[in-house]
């Protein structure tokens, strides 16, 4: 005789995933518009954030070519591009992969400088308090 799977969820369960739901606003969103209400004296300030954590570097520069674009229409100048510092990829596993141009942290700005030279004014690192040397701060051009 096979016995059945237990389906019904339980109430501490239930009540579980209810607070969850209800609590959404404490999970982050990685691409919202972003501006630091509480800017510390030389801490470079941004206008909008983009986590590219997770993309590959087709992906990242699918979204930059987007990102651009978006910003310009919305006139902001200073975008948070957070990269990562690259010491979760998966570069080792590929032999044929170039160890530090496969990384986004090397590959985007690079990108930028060849595609967007004319949009941006500066391409700064980060300071520690906003990502360090997995994040960067470009800021464009006034149109």
């Amino acid at each position: 005789m096979e016995k059945k799977l237990n389906t019904k969820i339980s109430k501490e369960d239930l009540d579980t995933w209810n607070n969850f739901i209800n609590q959404t606003k404490s999970v982050e969103d990685k691409d919202v518009q972003f501006s630091p209400k509480h800017e510390q004296k030389n801490v470079a300030s941004y206008e909008l954030r983009v986590d590219l954590h997770g993309y590959t570097i087709a992906e990242a520069f699918e979204k930059i070519d987007h990102l651009i674009l978006f910003a310009q229409e919305k006139q902001l100048k200073k975008i948070l591009l957070i990269t990562g510092k690259g010491l979760h990829s998966n570069k080792e596993s590929d032999p044929y992969v170039s160890k530090d141009l496969s990384l986004l942290r090397y590959a985007v700005p690079e990108y930028l400088k060849k595609n967007y030279s004319s949009s941006i004014n500066t391409i700064e690192s980060s300071p520690i308090s906003l990502g360090g040397e997995g994040s960067m701060i470009v800021t464009l051009k006034k149109l």
